[in-house]
């Protein structure tokens, strides 16, 4: 059973980031409202001005827009669907041609000021990463290596539960706004996909390489030659607890850590896993959790898929 989840942070910088848009379609039509104004008043002034607005962008322009946002909070990867589907339909279709050559200078202008929404919605304030009560105050509470866009935070701890030079992890409780949807479908799984496609993670892992290095003495961990390996496995995990009140499958990820530092192999050697799981929340926002663990820690085999973490940061 999955859990819905419903941030109001998330919900605020959803709807702002949506508004954003909706003023950006307004803006447009209410510019070629101007200029055919200007054009009357320069013709006749006592000529009665004719303008429909849901003609500024063509046939079904304004209707295609309306519902490009709605969809924003249902279709999976969103906009990065919404908009090669526009295109390839108006270019496919003769009179979605002659549309573009009729109103080319509004369909532009929307396009970038759509874009320019887009881009300054996703710096909209999001939620403080979770933050479990038993996993006691964060080692770290900002990342200077992570993107600085879109928005997030993140809360760094490093557990040593036993005593052991490979007994520790690396805990990263972030919280990421996703520009490209609103809504929850895919949004989690999507949104992991897109950042191992660009290689985000890797500028994000710089600080916890350090941390890595930090901890191990048998070995020497340089952050700027480390290769994440996707380890080819399940794509989502069901944690259930009757403590925790949890019954709920979400998103998870593993890679393999890789430093090609050590030894001669252009694929270099390993020496820990990244375990990554997400979850998502209406408006826009992503709480990802990632563990990284060094090689020989015992959980990477007694505790697969980090549950003794996992259920406290779900219940947070």
């Amino acid at each position: 059973m999955a859990i819905t989840r419903l941030s109001g942070t998330a919900m605020l910088g959803g709807l702002l980031y949506s508004a954003g848009l909706v003023l950006a379609i307004i803006l447009v039509i209410y510019l070629e409202y101007r200029k055919i104004s200007e054009q009357k008043s320069n013709d006749d002034e006592d000529a009665p001005i004719i303008f429909n607005y849901r003609e500024v962008f063509g046939p079904l322009g304004l209707e295609f827009l309306i519902l490009s946002l709605l969809l924003l909070w249902i279709l999976p990867y969103g906009i990065l669907v919404i908009a090669p589907i526009g295109l390839i339909l108006s270019v496919l279709s003769p009179a979605g041609r002659i549309a573009w050559l009729q109103t080319k200078t509004p369909r532009v202008m929307v396009c970038l000021l759509l874009t320019c929404m887009i881009m300054l919605g996703s710096l909209a304030p999001i939620a403080q990463p979770k933050s479990p009560n038993s996993w006691g105050n964060p080692l770290l509470t900002e990342n200077p290596n992570a993107p600085l866009w879109p928005a997030s935070q993140q809360y760094t701890w490093v557990m040593a539960p036993s005593a052991g030079e490979l007994n520790f992890e690396i805990i990263q409780s972030i919280s990421i706004r996703t520009p490209h949807q609103l809504g929850i479908y895919g949004a989690a799984s999507s949104s992991i996909d897109i950042a191992t496609l660009l290689g985000l993670e890797q500028s994000r892992l710089h600080q916890a390489i350090e941390l890595l290095d930090d901890e191990l003495s048998f070995v020497r961990l340089n952050p700027e030659e480390i290769l994440l390996v996707p380890i080819p496995n399940q794509e989502t995990h069901r944690y259930v607890s009757n403590t925790h009140e949890i019954d709920e499958e979400i998103v998870i990820r593993q890679y393999e850590l890789r430093s090609l530092s050590i030894g001669v192999s252009d694929d270099g050697v390993k020496v820990g896993e990244v375990f990554c799981a997400a979850t998502s929340s209406w408006g826009g926002e992503l709480q990802v959790l990632v563990i990284i663990r060094p090689l020989g820690h015992p959980d990477l085999t007694t505790d697969r898929y980090a549950e003794k973490y996992i259920l406290d940061w779900l219940s947070a």
